[in-house]
C-alpha cells in the first residue's frame, strides 16, 4: 500500500523536517519543493501495487488456460481412442459383408436346409444390418465429438499462448515501475525512511479479536510483524499486502483470492464504525470505485491496522487512516 500513514500528522512532521533541512544546505528559493521525494515514492508505489494485482490476476488467468488446455488434450486423447476402437468394430464387419456374410433372403433360402435354418439365417442377417449400422453411427459421433475436442484443444492452446505473453508483458511492466520505486527510495532522506517505517517496527502492543478464526487470522497477522515486503510475496517470511491477509486467514482454515480487488468480494460490507479485529480494509487510487482498490489490510482495534505496505517498509501496524483513500472493509468471518 502506498505509505498509509503519511497523508496526515506524520507526513506533515516529515514535511517540515525536510524543508529545514533543504534550506540549510541550499538557502535556493528555487529549490525543488521538499515533499517530492516523498510524494513519488508514494505515486509509484500506489501503481506499482496496482501492476503487481494484474500480474497476480494474469498468472491465475494463466494456470486456468493451462488447466484448459491439459484437460482438452486427455478429451482429444480419449475421443481419439473411442474413434479408433469404433472404426476398428467398423472394418471388421465390413470385412465379413465382403467375405460372404451379406446375403439376401433369396439367397438365404436356396441354401437354408429347413424353415428354421432359413428363419436364424434371416435373423444372423438383421443382427448383422443393425450392428453395422449402429456401429457407424456410432463412429460418426465419435468422429464428430473428436473434431469438437480437437478445436477446443486448438483453442485453448492459442488462448494460453496469448495469456502467456500477457503476463510476460505485465510483468515487464511491473519490473519497470519498481526500477522507478527503487529509485524514488534512493532519494529519500535518512529522517524520511524512519518516518516511512523502513527497518524497524514500531508497533510492539497486543491486539485481540472475536474469538474463533477472526482471532486466529488476526494473531498470524501480527506475528509476521518485522517481515520484510516483497512484490507478489505470498510468505511465511515475506509478503505483498493481499497475500499477508491471504496467508493470516489460511492459517485460521479460511481461504481467500489471492489479490485485494477478489478479496473485496468476500465474507459481507462493515461500516468503518463498526470495525472489528480481522476485518479487512480496502484501499482504492481516490476515486471511489472498488475497481481501482490497490491495497488491503487487516483491521487490529483502537483505530490502526496490521499490513504488507510497500517497497521497503515492514509488515507493522498502522494508523487506519492510511492514505486517505479507504473505501470500505468486509468481514470475512461471523
Amino acid at each position: 500500500m502506498t505509505s498509509h500513514r503519511l497523508k496526515l500528522g506524520t507526513r506533515g512532521g516529515l514535511v517540515a523536517a525536510a524543508v529545514l533541512a533543504v534550506a540549510g544546505s541550499t538557502g535556493s528559493a528555487g529549490a525543488q519543493p521538499a515533499g517530492d521525494p516523498v510524494e513519488q515514492y508514494e505515486e509509484l508505489s500506489q501503481q506499482a501495487e496496482k501492476l503487481n494485482d494484474d500480474v497476480l490476476k494474469a498468472e491465475e488467468n494463466l494456470e486456468a488456460k493451462k488447466a484448459e488446455l491439459t484437460k482438452a488434450g486427455a478429451d482429444l486423447n480419449q475421443a481419439k481412442q473411442a474413434e479408433g476402437q469404433l472404426r476398428g468394430q467398423v472394418d471388421v464387419l465390413t470385412e465379413s459383408t465382403f467375405q460372404g456374410a451379406r446375403f439376401n433372403g433369396l439367397s438365404a433360402l436356396l441354401v437354408s436346409d429347413s424353415q428354421q435354418d432359413f428363419l436364424n439365417r434371416m435373423s444372423a442377417l438383421e443382427v448383422l444390418a443393425a450392428d453395422n449400422a449402429e456401429s457407424m453411427d456410432k463412429l460418426s459421433a465419435a468422429v464428430a465429438q473428436a473434431n469438437d475436442v480437437q478445436q477446443r484443444a486448438e483453442k485453448a492452446a492459442n488462448e494460453a499462448a496469448a495469456v502467456a505473453e500477457d503476463v510476460k508483458k505485465r510483468k515487464s511492466d511491473l519490473d519497470g515501475r519498481i526500477t522507478e520505486l527503487r529509485k524514488a527510495v534512493n532519494n529519500l532522506s535518512s529522517a524520511q525512511k524512519v518516518g516511512l517505517g523502513f527497518g524497524q517496527v514500531k508497533d510492539t502492543g497486543t491486539y485481540l479479536g472475536p474469538p474463533g478464526a477472526a482471532n486466529t487470522a488476526l494473531q498470524a497477522a501480527l506475528s509476521k510483524r518485522g517481515s520484510q515486503y516483497q512484490w507478489g510475496g505470498n510468505g511465511p517470511s515475506a509478503f505483498d499486502c493481499s497475500g499477508l491477509t491471504k496467508w493470516a486467514y489460511a492459517a485460521a482454515g479460511v481461504t481467500l483470492p489471492r489479490v485485494a480487488v477478489d478479496q473485496y468480494r468476500v465474507g459481507r460490507a462493515v461500516a468503518q464504525n463498526e470495525l472489528q479485529p480481522g476485518d479487512l480494509v480496502f484501499y482504492d487510487d481516490g476515486t471511489g470505485n472498488p475497481a481501482a482498490i490497490h491495497h488491503v489490510a487487516m483491521y487490529v482495534g483502537e483505530g490502526k491496522m496490521v499490513d504488507a505496505p510497500t517497497e521497503g517498509q515492514l509488515v507493522d501496524v498502522r494508523s487506519l487512516r492510511g492514505d486517505g483513500h479507504y473505501i470500505g472493509a468486509r468481514r470475512i468471518v461471523g
